[in-house]
């Protein structure tokens, strides 16, 4: 009964959590161009509300082109590469 009211609870939190990465306002240093990205996590309840905002890479942009450094081993997607344009 406990286990099973535990996993509806869980069930009930994963749906109603917002996850989004977010390019930051760059950093300039000499000649290069550094993007934080951040994971925002919402979590929406009727009475509980919760957030975080997680680092997880850099994207530095130098010489016309841009390369990734990861700070979450999870979150080293080539794809994030394209949150930023140069």
């Amino acid at each position: 009964m406990v286990l099973e009211n535990m996993k509806n609870i869980r069930e009930d939190i994963e749906q109603n959590i917002e996850q989004n990465i977010l390019t930051l306002k760059p950093i300039k240093v000499d000649k290069k161009e550094i993007y934080p990205l951040v994971k925002v996590t919402k979590i929406n309840r009727a009475h509980f509300h919760a957030g975080s905002i997680e680092p997880i890479a850099l994207v530095v942009v130098e010489n016309d082109g841009k390369y990734l450094i990861s700070l979450d081993e999870k979150e080293s997607s080539p794809e994030l590469l394209d949150l930023v344009t140069i």
